[in-house]
């Protein structure tokens, strides 16, 4: 039985062995899916990986509900989706999915809110100790460890791909995606974080949201979700972690972060649903 993978080491098209569930290719590689629950078709060589420290401090972030907003807002886009009709299947591959935070948050949020809706999720991270905790925290989802640049999973497989504070980068994502497909995309807004941002940027300036859309897709629909929170010091700091500016915050500015309190940090999200042409 053929599957939607290919192989990571040819490129070609990955079968379903019927008595072990394993996977193989034509030229006899093959792959198992280990003890832990996810699929290892390969490493990156130098994967940025969080340590232990930071992974606690993300997840026990994501755990305190700050983001529960922004994954009410994907459900609610996503059970809105014509893929989304009554009695079909929908197919979803979570690139560079991490904990798997918002895949387990958004099914579990459809569930009671959709229940008419089957979703056959994917998550796909260069980062094993990532993965590995994803696979731990829910078992529904296919995990799978691989290079993101070259994704091995065949053309045209699936109905939604979510891209959640992560950059549009090449075109593996479209590939990927079904003729008239949607790629979710979350992206900072223009307020994210700006109060933490303050502490690393004197001179910052709110700049106009953009869409620079690759001409593959057309945008469908665009939803700005903004609100306010408290957290601590501590917390601001795992949030700073999870920027990709993080690395501009020297050990003086995350101390001064550290000792702060943010009353009321804003929270600034753009939501974008684009369909493939």
């Amino acid at each position: 039985m053929n599957s939607i993978y290919l192989c990571p080491i040819c490129q070609s098209g990955l079968m379903v062995h019927e008595e072990s569930k394993g996977l193989h290719c034509e030229n006899k590689h093959h792959f198992d899916k280990n003890e832990q629950g996810y699929w290892l078709f390969g490493q990156v060589k130098k994967p940025k990986i969080d340590s232990r420290a930071v992974m606690r401090a993300k997840r026990y972030v994501l755990e305190s509900g700050i983001y529960v907003p922004l994954a009410q807002k994907m459900a609610e886009m996503i059970g809105n989706l014509p893929q989304s009709s009554e009695g079909q299947s929908l197919s979803q591959l979570d690139y560079d999915c991490g904990e798997g935070y918002f895949l387990r948050t958004v099914k579990d949020i459809l569930a009671e809110q959709h229940p008419d809706i089957a979703v056959e999720q994917t998550g796909i991270s260069e980062a094993e100790n990532a993965i590995f905790a994803a696979a731990k925290a829910q078992s529904g989802p296919t995990y799978i460890v691989s290079n993101l640049k070259h994704l091995p999973i065949k053309d045209e497989s699936f109905d939604l791909v979510t891209l959640i504070d992560k950059q549009l980068k090449g075109k593996e994502l479209t590939r990927v995606l079904k003729q008239e497909g949607i790629l979710l995309q979350v992206a900072a807004g223009p307020r994210h974080l700006w109060q933490i941002r303050e502490f690393i940027y004197p001179d910052l300036s709110e700049k106009p949201v953009s869409h620079n859309l690759p001409k593959e897709l057309e945008l469908v629909q665009s939803e700005r979700l903004s609100n306010r929170v408290s957290v601590s010091g501590e917390q601001a700091i795992a949030l700073l972690e999870m920027t990709p500016y993080a690395w501009r915050a020297n050990d003086n500015v995350r101390h001064h972060i550290q000792q702060a309190k943010f009353d009321s940090l804003e929270i600034d999200f753009v939501i974008n649903l684009m369909t493939r042409k």
